[in-house]
């Protein structure tokens, strides 16, 4: 134990209790005395000038009701009698008597500045003060501050000032007691400070060596020695303290096997999670907020091509994908906004392979809730997108039967009416008015098949689209600018609201201004009497939404879930293939389309596009 003390007392900065004790009591103490001597002389000094002030001020105006009459009739004389029997008082230094415009009309035992303007600072503004000023200054000859009385005169009955009475009175008697109260207050105060260091330290020896017993039983527990016992019997708060130090101690030799038993359930869980990473099928990746990779799986390590290697963790993750360009900066992206939803689809080029990765990242938090780690989740989704395109494959053969159908049955008929023509064409052509009207149907129905081959064409044609960053606000201004005077013509209202910080998206501005023409068209005819066309847009998450609200008759449920399949229509003429030449528009744009609407209520489509990443 002594050595430990020993140690202890060679450590840098290590005060004894007992001494900080002294120390504090001693500092008080003197906080005490200082502050006790302050207040006092702060409180004399206000007291005894409070009386020095009413006496200069009583003698100040008595002499100024006295010689009011001398001023009047300028009896200087009778004025330096005054001012000489004045300064019979002890306490008195001088006393002046300023006349009218300011000159010395009597000097106490100063005949000879009579008639003349003092030109001090207190002179000058004594001269000019319309009520009692007083004032401590230290004079030109002396170096104890004198208390300066000045009183203006005025004449019975009237506010004009005819003079000043300066009185002058020492403060010597002032300071001479305060400095007296001073000096006992500072020998009682030395008494008390050496009784206080006595009492101090007799006081801190009692509670310092329980304390010292206690220290040694600490130092014993921290070398493992659990099975001591503590007697202290001071009757006080150290006894309990020793008495609780006893019972941890039996406490922590309760605790010592369960934390053992913990420890060993916390190992075996490590090993659980390690075999989970090891084998689980989705890739992990964790790196920091400087984006050092700090773990990675096995399964990430064959998704990504990251090499097996204990010199991995510790490395720049974007070292890894310098020609990985996307997949550098959803990583970028993540760490710059850990916070938001970064579940993104990204294709990874590996060799001659492009594997598609299904990504998702979660912030592992900081005890104050701070970003300490990004952990990402890669899922393989390269199979399942083949199986995807295999099954829209069979959608697409699907929809084929269904677009043939359709085709055959809008084709037939400007067949059957060609046909019919061109049976009666031989029996008929000298007939009045059958050749004019051969030549009006005929061509028609011709260019109504042409119509509906066009149609065709760019529906299955495949895409050749320039994509390039488009402002959606613009394009959708000059959309409706190109229907504003067929809008007015009709009686619709287009009302737009598209915010000026909308994001650009990656599009074919000339393939998009074609889907918001047509969309507004279907609008527009869904309205034969009029009505009101609302374009609205905003940002969501990571896409823009346009919305394309009209007031028309609207459509049923049923007619919704199929109002984008080719060669359905609702209209008497129309071919059924605008709305789906608009969603493949879309689609290859990767956004989408929904219809909603409700008989006699309306309709509106919204159009969803992903927002270009920067």
């Amino acid at each position: 134990m002594s050595r430990s003390k020993e140690r202890l007392l060679k450590k840098s900065g290590f005060i004894s209790l007992r001494y900080r004790f002294i120390l504090i009591t001693s500092i008080m103490l003197l906080l005490l005395l200082t502050s006790l001597a302050l207040v006092l002389g702060i409180l004399q000094t206000r007291t005894i000038r409070g009386r020095i002030e009413k006496q200069g001020l009583a003698i100040a105006k008595n002499l100024a009701t006295i010689s009011v009459d001398h001023l009047i009739t300028y009896n200087y004389i009778a004025l330096e009698k005054l001012t000489n029997q004045a300064v019979n008082n002890p306490d008195i230094i001088y006393v002046i008597i300023h006349d009218k415009e300011g000159k010395v009309a009597s000097y106490s035992r100063r005949p000879d500045l009579q008639n003349r303007l003092l030109t001090d600072k207190a002179s000058l503004n004594a001269i000019e003060v319309k009520e009692p000023l007083i004032t401590i200054h230290v004079p030109e000859s002396g170096t104890t501050p004198v208390l300066d009385v000045a009183v203006p005169v005025y004449l019975p009955g009237s506010r004009a000032r005819w003079g000043t009475i300066r009185v002058c009175l020492s403060l010597e008697l002032m300071y001479q007691q305060i400095r007296q109260t001073l000096w006992s207050i500072l020998i009682l105060g030395s008494v008390a400070l050496a009784i206080g260091i006595l009492i101090s330290n007799w006081v801190a020896q009692r509670v310092t060596r329980p304390l010292e017993t206690l220290v040694g039983a600490t130092i014993e527990a921290a070398r493992g020695n659990l099975k001591q016992k503590i007697s202290i019997h001071t009757r006080d708060e150290v006894e309990i303290l020793a008495s609780n130090f006893s019972f941890m101690i039996r406490e922590i030799l309760a605790h010592k096997q369960k934390l053992e038993n913990q420890l060993k359930e916390i190992k075996r869980l490590q090993q659980y999670a390690e075999k989970i990473l090891a084998t689980m099928s989705d890739g992990l990746l964790a790196v920091d907020m400087d984006g050092i990779i700090t773990a990675v799986n096995p399964a990430a390590h064959t998704i990504l091509g990251i090499p097996q290697s204990p010199t991995v963790k510790g490395c720049p993750v974007l070292n890894f994908f310098n020609t990985d360009m996307q997949f550098s900066a959803y990583i970028q992206q993540s760490l710059k906004n850990p916070s938001g939803k970064n579940q993104r689809e990204i294709h990874l080029q590996r060799g001659e392979d492009t594997r598609i990765l299904l990504t998702g990242s979660g912030v592992l938090e900081s005890d104050g809730k701070n970003p300490k780690q990004l952990i990402f989740n890669l899922n393989d989704i390269t199979a399942l997108k083949k199986l995807e395109a295999q099954i829209r494959q069979g959608q697409r053969l699907a929809d084929l039967g269904t677009m043939a159908a359709g085709m055959a049955h809008e084709i037939r008929n400007p067949l059957s009416a060609i046909k019919t023509y061109v049976a009666l064409l031989p029996e008929k052509i000298e007939k009045p008015g059958f050749l004019e009207k051969f030549q009006r149907t005929v061509p028609r129905e011709i260019n109504r098949l042409n119509t509906i081959i066009e149609e065709l064409l760019e529906l299955s044609r495949p895409p050749k689209y320039n994509f390039n960053p488009t402002d959606i606000r613009e394009l959708l201004r000059q959309s409706i600018e190109l229907l504003e005077a067929d809008f007015k013509v009709k009686g619709i209202d287009c009302q737009w609201e598209i915010p000026k910080e909308l994001p650009r998206v990656m599009a074919d501005a000339d393939q998009l201004e074609k889907v918001f023409i047509n969309l507004m068209k279907n609008g527009a005819q869904a309205m034969p009497n009029g009505g009101v066309i609302f374009i609205h847009s905003s940002c969501e998450n990571t896409r823009v939404i346009i919305n394309f609200r009209d007031t028309g008759h609207g459509f049923s449920s049923e007619t919704a879930e199929n109002i984008f399949n080719p060669f359905f229509t609702t209209k008497a003429k129309g071919t059924g293939l605008g709305l789906a030449i608009t969603h493949k528009v879309i689609s290859e744009h990767g956004g989408q389309i929904e219809a909603k609407s409700r008989k006699g209520e309306g309709s509106c489509f919204s159009v969803s596009l992903p927002k270009r990443q920067d």
